[in-house]
């Protein structure tokens, strides 16, 4: 399987959305399916949450790989659209997601 780190601008989101379409397994911080493989590191195109394989039992446990715990991330994916105000600029607006596999789920 591939790693992807999409760097792009809202207007290239063709681009995440060809990354998406092959993805099989859902983010824990914005719970779209937007993620290669779980716990390896891959960074979700869609909010910029690094996956080291923490899930919704662990919300609350500091994440080794992002700073901040996936609870914290979920907040932030929910007010601003990207797990960490530092990529606000990289992920594109909800509007351009529509039509994305996603299913919210409770947190923890």
């Amino acid at each position: 399987m591939r790693s992807f780190l999409v760097a792009v601008a809202p207007s290239s989101v063709a681009i995440i959305c060809a990354v998406i379409s092959e993805a099989r397994y859902q983010c824990p911080c914005c719970d779209y399916y937007a993620l290669h493989t779980r716990g390896r590191r891959d960074i979700c195109p869609v909010c910029y949450w690094e996956d080291d394989g923490q899930n919704l039992g662990e919300i609350d446990d500091v994440s080794s790989a992002n700073h901040i715990t996936l609870r914290q991330g979920r907040k932030n994916f929910a007010r601003m659209g990207a797990a960490d105000e530092a990529a606000v600029s990289l992920v594109a607006p909800a509007s351009e997601l529509r039509g994305l596999r996603r299913e919210h789920r409770a947190n923890g």
